[in-house]
């Protein structure tokens, strides 16, 4: 079961990586440029799965990831904020 639920957060990390890198801050996302490891790769997904995991049991709960999902999309959308005030505003 560990196995099945781990590989649906490394699919969902494949799809969702690209999305999130593009709207990252420049730098945010360094350890994806170049060449990288299946290890180190699935290395990072564990270290996401982890961090979706709150009650530390091994399993994704939907609730975990609906949760790290809507904390997904509120840090997205306050980075999208803070650049909208940073640029300069068009007359």
């Amino acid at each position: 079961m560990r196995q099945i639920v781990a590989i649906a957060a490394l699919a969902s990390g494949l799809v969702l990586s690209p999305l999130a890198m593009a709207e990252q801050p420049a730098g945010k996302h360094d350890h994806f440029k170049g060449d990288i490891t299946k290890a180190d790769f699935l290395k990072k997904m564990e270290e996401r799965f982890d961090k979706m995991d709150t009650n530390k049991d091994g399993v994704l709960s939907e609730a975990e990831r609906k949760a790290a999902h809507e904390n997904m999309r509120a840090e997205r959308e306050q980075r999208r904020k803070e650049r909208m005030a940073s640029q300069p505003m068009a007359k």
